[in-house]
């Protein structure tokens, strides 16, 4: 392990859901503290907050800086709170920003169920569904106070070292990361996680396609040579020279998945939901089915826009149609 990440501290804070952690990164310089990803606003996520400020001897006076990778709620929810008892401002990129004041209101969980409803989910289970976001939506606390925007390739001093932006998408719209370039060293959010694979999801509320953009994303970080990666979720791990390759291949496994369901069967029109629970066969939670449900249409977005697949609408219902059928 390197001086470098000697001297950045992981905290690992408790989710209530499935993913049952989140890091954060405290990294003490001569002016103060910065807070990386300060987690969920849940009692557990303070207890444990408590515990670790004490162990530091810290106040939230120390703290100068605070940083958010990306809008999930998971990084972003007590973001609002620290800067509400530190005074300070909150650093992220112009999208997380956007996103997180475009997401976390009601309207935004009432089009969340009407596209699953679109999408071919039961009615029963859009419920639970809306019920497990608008729980998670209320340990999330809103940026109120200063806003400092992480441009892209800008330098930013953590303690004693510089490390450099990078941005990224695909997981979620304006991720960063920041590289400290004489060890390689990646703080990465979820951009590049050891056990799991970052969630891509789609919901066609943008004209856009996660998971070409976060193909892009890991052909950038390819570039950069990594060797050691602090990760949203996990312990530190070193980045191997076929790691990013494996990524890939897990989706393009994925996608060939999808293909196979015409292959297979005489169905000519597949639901996305219907799609998704033959991918995702274990997954019988209402809160993993959205991931699952958002991740199956990111990659059938990829392939529409391949023109392999059609996506028809009809009697608001969404249906999926392979081209080559």
């Amino acid at each position: 392990m390197n001086h470098t990440v000697q001297r950045i501290h992981q905290v690992r804070l408790p989710l209530p859901m499935r993913l049952n952690h989140v890091n954060s990164y405290l990294i003490e310089d001569e002016e103060g503290w910065s807070v990386i990803d300060p987690g969920l606003a849940t009692e557990d996520t303070m207890t444990v907050w408590a515990d670790v400020m004490k162990r530091y001897r810290l106040t939230f006076g120390d703290i100068r800086r605070i940083i958010v990778t990306h809008y999930h709620p998971d990084h972003y929810g007590l973001a609002g709170s620290f800067q509400q008892w530190s005074g300070a401002a909150v650093y992220s990129s112009r999208e997380t920003f956007e996103w997180a004041d475009r997401t976390y209101h009601s309207e935004s969980i009432r089009k969340t169920a009407q596209f699953s409803r679109k999408c071919g989910v039961p009615a029963s289970l859009v419920a639970e569904m809306s019920g497990h976001i608008e729980e998670l939506f209320t340990w999330v606390k809103p940026v109120g106070g200063d806003k400092v925007i992480l441009e892209p390739e800008a330098e930013i001093q953590l303690g004693q070292w510089r490390f450099q932006v990078k941005l990224g998408s695909g997981h979620a719209e304006g991720s960063i990361g920041f590289l400290h370039q004489a060890s390689r060293m990646f703080i990465g959010g979820d951009l590049l996680l050891e056990k799991i694979t970052p969630n891509i999801t789609y919901d066609y509320s943008t004209d856009t396609d996660p998971l070409k953009d976060y193909f892009d994303t890991l052909n950038m970080l390819r570039t950069l040579h990594i060797q050691s990666v602090l990760p949203g979720h996990g312990p530190l791990f070193q980045l191997s020279d076929s790691f990013i390759d494996r990524v890939i291949e897990h989706h393009l496994e994925r996608l060939q998945e999808i293909r196979s369901m015409w292959r297979h069967s005489n169905t000519r029109e597949f639901t996305p939901y219907e799609i998704s629970t033959r991918l995702f066969p274990k997954v019988v939670d209402s809160a993993s089915l959205s991931f699952a449900l958002g991740e199956t249409v990111a990659h059938l977005r990829y392939l529409q826009n391949r023109n392999e697949l059609v996506i028809i609408e009809r009697d608001d219902a969404l249906f999926c149609r392979y081209n080559s059928i």
